[in-house]
């Protein structure tokens, strides 16, 4: 308008700025009090061919500008959900600096020219998405096609507008890709590089094929095990606390276990420092062979029934500490066993990483005794086992004590077992059943009573045999009655001549 351009224009009849639809005369310098309706005084209407060919020139004018702002890629306004935003600058300035931290955090490659940029729906979107998009960078596990950092957004009321704030992790811990019509912008409208950015993949120092070992703390993240998740064992109990798989592992959790990597040919990182090292940074990392992920089991480890009353009272100190079950972890048809040192009853927590094929479904697997024992680290849910390593309350001490055939007979305790006898070694034929495992001395100690005097009377009445069992010193008599794993309740009866001991069993 004629105000606009402060006496540019030469002196005339123009639109009304105060009043739509009305003319004023404008002097060359400024407005006059004189209007006028329609057009202006004197001046005869238009022809119908000259209004069109305006009308068109209008058209044809709007279609230009319009097509310049288009090829110039002049962006449009960035908002959040309709709001104008208030530190778009600043949010991409503190997201720049975390892109480049976890790079190098996390031994990746970095584009010279990587940015953060805010993330649209398609290219005539206004408004951005809850998350930025930074790069390109490459880690150590991404894919080529995938070189861009996820920050998440958040936004609270700022003035006439929103404040964005960021979080300074990616989310995922991944670099991810673009979906099909997304679009990355920044204000004044810079484009990101194409693809990958020419980068390559980081050459890195990697564990072997197979690795396993033993980590000094569990890595974050994590999934909490289901509740009661124990696998019960002759030499100790391992209660599964969480599980899941990482792409990487920090060199802090296993020091020794970078001596084990491969260097590739151009590694950035070296797995060993000095002259070794021919001036690269040492590798902060773990990393598993390529394609595959680490697996991770944390446990809380318990004694097992080897620190049972038999096993303690034959076998001394010795019982659970000379017994070494093997723990491994089985995934596409591989095995990864793990040191002695993970199979120490003197722990009382291990968390284990292993190396296994991307997409496998790995299991941990207790072995001892002819026994083998499965947990999914997918799932965290056990495999069938004997129902009795899982039950709590399965010992019972006893006190009770009689004079059978000039023999002093004293029953000092009863438990519910599945590796029955001073060595483990009698089991029961099937998971659902266990043995009722008997403590009894003699006096004189060097007094017999047969295995068949010794009787289980259930509670309806069946009678059980026991069955003798191992007692490896004879500083016991050790007898078993093969029961369901269920069992609570039941009398034991010992009978010499034409005397007998009835002692009352429970257990909840």
């Amino acid at each position: 308008m004629a105000g606009e351009h402060d006496g540019a224009l030469e002196a005339g009849w123009y639109p009304d700025p105060l009043v739509a639809g009305r003319l004023r005369w404008w002097d060359g310098e400024a407005w006059t009090e004189h209007v006028a309706s329609g057009r202006p005084p004197g001046v005869r209407p238009a022809s119908t061919f000259a209004r069109r060919w305006t009308a068109l020139a209008l058209v044809v004018a709007l279609f230009v500008v319009a097509l310049v702002l288009v090829l110039r890629g002049g962006p449009p306004t960035l908002y959040w959900r309709g709001e104008p935003l208030d530190n778009v600058r600043s949010v991409l300035a503190r997201a720049g600096s975390a892109m480049k931290a976890v790079a190098r955090a996390d031994e990746g490659a970095i584009s010279g020219d990587a940015r953060c940029y805010f993330l649209l729906a398609n290219r005539t979107s206004h408004d951005v998405g809850d998350q930025l998009r930074c790069g390109p960078v490459l880690l150590p596990w991404s894919r080529p096609s995938d070189p861009w950092l996820p920050y998440k957004l958040r936004a609270s009321p700022a003035g006439k507008g929103v404040k964005l704030s960021v979080s300074l992790r990616p989310v995922p811990s991944v670099t991810v890709g673009l979906a099909k019509g997304e679009v990355l912008r920044r204000p004044g409208g810079a484009s990101p590089p194409q693809g990958d950015g020419g980068l390559a993949l980081p050459a890195v120092p990697r564990q072997p094929p197979g690795w396993g070992g033993v980590l000094t703390a569990p890595p974050a993240g994590l999934s909490p095990a289901p509740v009661g998740d124990m696998i019960g064992d002759w030499g100790a109990s391992y209660r599964l606390v969480a599980f899941g798989e990482t792409a990487h592992l920090k060199v802090a959790l296993d020091p020794p276990a970078l001596r084990e990597a491969k260097e590739p040919l151009g590694s950035l990182y070296a797995k060993a420092g000095g002259r070794h090292a021919h001036g690269r940074p040492l590798a902060r990392l773990l990393l598993p062979p390529e394609g595959e992920v680490f697996v991770v089991a944390e446990l809380s480890v318990n004694p097992g029934e080897a620190a049972g009353p038999l096993p303690a009272q034959a076998n001394g100190g010795a019982g659970a500490s000379t017994d070494r079950p093997v723990l491994e972890v089985l995934a596409g048809g591989n095995s990864v066993d793990f040191p002695a040192s993970a199979t120490s009853t003197a722990t009382t927590s291990l968390t284990l990483a292993a190396a296994v094929p991307a997409g496998a479904k790995p299991e941990l697997v207790v072995s001892d005794k002819g026994l083998a024992q499965r947990a999914s680290l997918v799932t965290g849910e056990l495999g069938r086992g004997p129902a009795i390593l899982t039950r709590p309350g399965t010992s019972e001490k006893l006190s009770a004590e009689a004079t059978l055939d000039r023999v002093g007979v004293s029953v000092l305790d009863a438990s519910l077992v599945w590796f029955a006898g001073s060595d483990g070694g009698t089991v029961p034929p099937s998971f659902d059943l266990a043995y009722l495992q008997v403590l009894a001395t003699t006096n004189p100690a060097n007094a017999t009573l047969p295995v068949s005097d010794f009787t289980l009377v259930m509670p309806g009445g069946e009678l059980v045999r026991a069955v003798p069992l191992p007692d490896s010193d004879r500083q016991a008599l050790a007898v078993g009655f093969l029961v369901p794993a269920s069992f609570s309740d039941g009398t034991l009866v010992v009978s010499a001549g034409k005397r007998s001991l009835s002692v009352p069993v429970r257990f909840e």
